[in-house]
Order: structure tokens, then sequence, then C-alpha cells
């Protein structure tokens, strides 16, 4: 790992508990880390049994506190993001094939398709009462309830949106395929968006990406590099390679920084224990394999009964379903293409979008239940 600045803070105090990607409630600002009840717990090897195949059919969505609801059909092109804003009864997908969709979450039924001029949807993502799409040369919100909508310019009109996190509803990041990411800042009274900075990194590779600690922002490119930027200083203060290719998903997880690739594997990192609180530096504490299989998303939350779960879509379709941090296979969830986008943001639900164009929504069910 090598080491590019010395800095006070340092990425073992940007990844604790509470500023992780689990979902948040409504009523709540803080963010649980999705293992909160295993502080400072090592991880271990991955066991050895297996979650068995679902027998066909209709049984899409199989394990332990897992429900398949519903599958929704509308997109002709794979699915870049799925969200449902604060306060609103609509779930919203984006797609390559240029449209955004709204969805009834009580009937399931689209009730609207918005095309979108510039193109295909990069990205897209909820913040607050916002639903956020990333495009070509800009970033589109859109005020769920009052059909609002704003549009966050580039520098670049020509580049295109790679990336979008908005983790503490307050701040919202988008990287881009020329290896920049740009920050703004949501002004709640004027319900506008202000922009803060650029962030110039990565050496030209698209940020594919992002996740956000106390402090810290970590940027994960295209050519497998990982970065670690100050929030407040607003400069990189740790540059590493992560993996051999492309990492797909960062997550802050208690202590750890957890990333995937198409590599196959998902790495938990941590502060080198040896440095203080003086350098950055981070090392692998475990490396998860995925049978050769590429990691295309992956996530972080709780399941219905409060227990740390994480979810890692592969190339074949189908997302692993493990407890953590164990790394415990408790389920699977069956699509009908590579998945290519997740969101675990609304309480006890899981959305899956993939290459087909087809969204899925899965419930959390209690173990008694279930």
């Amino acid at each position: 790992i090598r080491r590019r600045r010395r800095r006070s803070s340092s990425p073992r105090s940007a990844a604790t508990p509470g500023s992780t990607l689990p979902p948040k409630s409504p009523t709540t600002k803080a963010k649980p880390s999705p293992a909160t009840n295993a502080r400072g717990a090592a991880v271990p090897p991955a066991p050895s049994e297996r979650v068995q195949e679902p027998p066909g059919g209709d049984a899409w969505c199989v394990g332990d506190g897992i429900r398949g609801v519903a599958r929704l059909e509308g997109h002709s092109k794979a699915v870049t993001g799925v969200a449902v804003p604060e306060g609103s009864a609509k779930l919203f997908s984006g797609s390559l094939d240029g449209t955004v969709r709204a969805w009834d979450c009580g009937t399931g039924q689209c009730v609207r398709v918005a095309p979108v001029q510039e193109g295909e949807v990069g990205r897209l993502i909820a913040m607050g009462p916002w639903v956020l799409v990333g495009v070509r040369g800009a970033v589109r919100a859109l005020q769920a309830g009052s059909g609002e909508e704003l549009r966050l310019r580039l520098p670049f009109a020509a580049a295109q949106v790679t990336a979008l996190l908005a983790e503490d509803d307050e701040r919202l990041f988008a990287g881009v395929e020329d290896g920049a990411i740009y920050m703004w800042r949501l002004d709640r009274g004027r319900q506008r968006f202000d922009e803060v900075a650029a962030l110039a990194g990565h050496d030209g590779h698209a940020v594919a990406s992002l996740a956000q600690g106390k402090g810290a922002l970590y940027s994960g490119a295209a050519d497998g590099g990982i970065r670690v930027w100050d929030l407040e200083t607003r400069r990189c203060v740790c540059s590493f390679a992560g993996h051999a290719s492309m990492v797909t998903a960062l997550l802050c997880w208690d202590r750890f920084l957890l990333s995937s690739s198409v590599d196959g594997t998902v790495k938990a990192w941590r502060s080198n224990p040896n440095r203080g609180d003086v350098d950055p530096e981070l090392e692998v504490h475990y490396t998860h394999r995925e049978e050769g299989e590429r990691v295309v998303t992956m996530d972080g939350t709780h399941d219905a009964d409060k227990k740390p779960v994480l979810l890692v879509s592969r190339g074949d379709g189908v997302v692993r379903v493990y407890d953590l941090p164990s790394f415990k296979p408790r389920g699977q969830i069956h699509c009908n293409g590579e998945v290519t986008a997740t969101s675990l943001r609304t309480p006890g639900v899981i959305f899956t979008g993939d290459a087909s164009g087809e969204v899925r929504v899965a419930k959390w069910t209690p173990a008694a239940a279930s």
C-alpha cells in the first residue's frame, strides 16, 4: 500500500460505527453500522456450507428471513438505480434505456415513464425527498413531492456520471468517467444544491463507487484504485491499489472499509494498528472470494431481527446474502440477469435491478415467521 500524505485524521476514525451505508429510518438521523453488535470483531474465513439453489418456477428468492414480493418489468436495458424518496409512495428506477420510471409502491404498477434527454441514466439514488439522476454532463434533481426539478451542471458537458452518493442527506457526491468527483451541499431552507468542491483524482480512470465515513470520503475507480479524501480539507490523504480491476462498491462497516470488485473478491480493510492515528495507511484484514465470479454490487443492512447482513451480487445474476461478521451464507435472490443496481435504504425492503431491465422487490421477515 502506497502512502500519499501524512495527516492527523485517519481512516480508522473515518470508519467508525454510525457512519455506514445501511438504510436510515425517517425518524432518525443516525446511520447505524451493519455490524454494531460486532464491534471490533475479526472477520473469519467464509464457511464451507452453501445455500441450496432454488428448485425453479417462482422460487427466485430463498433463504432464512427473505421473501420475494414483486417483479416489475418495463425497462428495455440495464437498471442503474432504484430508490424510494422520503415521504413518497413511489419507487423510482433509472436505466440505460434513457428513462426514469415511477412505480406505485402499493400496486406495483408503472405510473410514469420520463425520457431523459441526455440519454443513458448512469446512476439514480434518493436524498431525502429528492430523486437524483446522474446523466451525461449533469445531475438532475427531482423533488418527488412538488415535482420541482433542478439541474446540477458539471464543468464538462461530455462527462458521464458513473457514481452517486448522498449518505448523510446533506452532501451529494458525483463521480464521473474522467476520474473527478464533484460535491454539492443541500440548502434545505432554499431547497437548492450549492456546489462546494471538485476533487481531482484517479488519473483519468472512471469513478465506479463511493462511500462516506466520519470525516472522510472513499472512492473506488475502474483501474482498481481506492482513494481516501479528507472532507474538511478536500484533499486526498491516501491512495492505494485495492483490487486487480474495477472497484464496484465500497462500504464503511464498523472499523472496517469493505470493497468489492469485478476481480471476484470482497476485501475488508482497516487502519494499520501500528501506525497510530497519524497515518491513514490501510491494510487488508480479510479477503472473501466469490468462486471466480465477478462481484457487480455489494451493500450492507440489518435484517428483520436487527442482525447485520451483507448482500453481494455476482455476474451470474444471483445476489448472495451473508451474515456478518461470519460471512455465513443465508440466502439467495435469483434475478433475470446480472444485477446492476441494489437499494437497501428503505427499511425492511431489498430492491434489485438487473441487466434485462427488471426490478425485483424482496422483504425481510423475522426468523420465527420464516
